[in-house]
């Protein structure tokens, strides 16, 4: 008979569902690792996940299979494999759920007993795992892996099972409570600080150091989930930065280290204020205003003479764009680029303009160059390097 259970993962209700291909133990076993976050509350699940041993996919684990509308069958070739692919699935799920509503981060996360709640921000493998359960018997246990921060600062538990090891067919998930870590409440928590974990060798004294905002967001996008569904998301996460006095970097070595810097993250407080002016999205989605008309990004339309001075130049889809002091950083669905130097004014100006009209702007705003600079060559290479990375187009 199957073992069926529902796990309340950030604000969804996700039902598992475990066949007969794991053996009873197994099964029990698979669901004590989510006893923190099982859930009888008559929710209406808004993802079912079936779990089941396949032992064909021993080589490769086996894609998972989309049957219906909210409903997933995952095979694994062992328990281990299935529990870790479930982790998987279950906190895909809390995510999807909100999206457009949160700044998610891939970070861990403890709360102090004021409710003040502080993140550890890294990739996979950057010791985020390691980091909450040094944590989390001197602080209350929020989360290992996504820490889901509202608009206006409240954060959202999610103490999912604690992840140990690289590979799924060596991983252990194990509960929280299983661990003797402390348990976060699950209202008025609110986020106190931000920090890169930065693990390196042999550093004797570990420290704390201020990351400037717009070092900090380029460092923080790679490590969201779905930033660009929320409304003006590059300033929605600089707010979040700079509410809890900037981003800041924990470099140290042993974990062990961490519950005695607490205090010290918490006070490492940025006092410099950044200018921040978000722009208007210059997305072209659902707008004609070059449609037919845009050319390959590297195609240089040459003019009657051929030089190609009669060339233009026009901005490309974007998600958001924000000026910080004097660079400019533009959000595209996969990545951020930052602009320093003439790089933010031409982009800026760049709206079916010319290239003679481009360098007039540069001069404009940042003044006659030196002597022997060449205002119209440093223009050009800079239009080049913007083409390239499609962050221009040109026609």
């Amino acid at each position: 008979m199957p073992t069926t259970f529902h796990v309340r993962a950030l604000t969804s209700t996700i039902r598992v569902e475990l066949d007969d291909s794991l053996s009873a133990d197994e099964r029990d076993g698979i669901r004590s690792q989510w006893t923190d976050l099982i859930a009888d509350n008559g929710h209406v699940p808004s993802l079912t996940v079936r779990g089941s041993i396949d032992t064909s996919v021993a080589v490769a684990r086996s894609p998972h299979e989309k049957l219906i509308r909210d409903e997933k069958t995952i095979r694994a070739a062992t328990p281990k494999e299935l529990a870790d692919t479930l982790t998987s699935e279950v906190t895909l799920g809390a995510i999807d759920g909100l999206r457009g509503e949160a700044v998610m981060l891939h970070a861990a996360a403890v709360a102090l007993d004021d409710g003040r709640v502080v993140g550890l921000v890294g990739p996979s493998g950057r010791g985020k795992t390691t980091a909450a359960r040094a944590l989390g018997s001197a602080y209350a246990y929020v989360t290992d892996e996504t820490l889901a921060i509202r608009p206006g600062g409240d954060v959202l538990v999610y103490p999912k099972p604690l992840s140990f090891g690289q590979r799924p067919d060596r991983k252990v998930h194990r509960a929280a409570s299983e661990l003797g870590l402390r348990a976060a409440p699950r209202d008025g928590l609110r986020l106190g600080a931000l920090a890169l974990l930065d693990r390196r060798p042999g550093i004797d004294r570990p420290y704390v150091e201020s990351v400037p905002v717009a070092e900090a967001l380029p460092l923080l996008i790679p490590e969201t989930s779905y930033l660009a569904e929320l409304e003006n998301p590059l300033s929605t996460l600089a707010e979040v930065i700079l509410a809890t006095g900037g981003l800041r970097r924990i470099v140290y070595t042993e974990a062990e280290t961490l519950p005695g810097l607490v205090e010290e993250i918490l006070g490492t407080v940025d006092e410099r204020k950044p200018s921040l002016t978000p722009l208007a999205s210059q997305s072209q989605r659902g707008c004609d205003c070059v449609k037919g008309s845009v050319t390959d990004p590297h195609e240089v339309v040459e003019a009657a003479d051929g030089t190609g001075a009669h060339s233009t130049y026009r901005r490309t889809d974007h998600t958001d764009a924000l000026l910080v002091d004097d660079g400019l950083l533009v959000l595209r669905p996969h990545e951020v680029t930052v602009l320093e130097g003439v790089g933010p004014v031409i982009w800026l100006a760049a709206d079916g303009t010319s290239e003679r009209d481009l360098v007039d702007a540069a001069i404009s705003e940042l003044s006659e160059p030196p002597e022997d600079i060449d205002a119209a060559e440093v223009v050009s290479a800079a239009l080049q390097q913007l083409v390239d990375a499609r962050l221009l187009t040109r026609r």
